[in-house]
């Protein structure tokens, strides 16, 4: 007989061995995350949302500002589609702010929503009048005071002199 059993060296030797490819495996994984999170892989990279955000809601103002100058006090043929071109460009800045507002809760929020409120029962007006072949005149300093409202607020929100 032998003094030491070997099966049960074997049997030690072999536990301790078990875990160590879970273990190496674990660590390369780790390592792997951790390499990613640092180049910014999967990551929200605040200053390029802050500067796409902006880039869209200067255009979006922009286009609404150009549409408003546009619009006829004498009530053109083109004018309902002007207003809806206006409500749509509108209604891209307010996507955004509801955006801005998923990103970043109550604090994120950019405009108040009764700017946009204000702006489509003016539009609303506008059109109402138009169709009924009253004068929009009214309707359309109301309106262009508005979008001039709404592009000042922009230029506060993205840090400009003037848009």
């Amino acid at each position: 007989m032998y003094r030491y059993n070997n099966q049960s060296r074997f049997n030690n030797v072999m536990r301790s061995n078990r875990y160590r490819p879970v273990l190496t495996i674990l660590i390369i994984i780790v390592a792997a995350f951790l390499l990613l999170k640092l180049v910014g892989v999967g990551g929200l990279n605040e200053t390029n949302f802050e500067n796409q955000r902006n880039a869209k809601i200067r255009s979006e103002m922009q286009r609404a500002v150009a549409q408003t100058n546009t619009l006829s006090r004498l009530g053109a043929t083109t004018t309902s589609n002007v207003l809806g071109k206006i409500r749509q460009y509108v209604h891209g800045v307010e996507v955004v702010n509801d955006l801005n507002v998923g990103m970043f809760g109550e604090v994120g929020r950019l405009y108040v929503q009764s700017l946009f409120d204000n702006i489509y029962n003016i539009i609303d007006e506008y059109d109402a009048k138009l169709s009924s072949g009253q004068k929009v005149n009214d309707s359309l300093s109301l309106l262009t005071d508005a979008i001039n409202t709404l592009d000042a607020r922009t230029s506060d929100v993205i840090g400009e002199a003037g848009s």
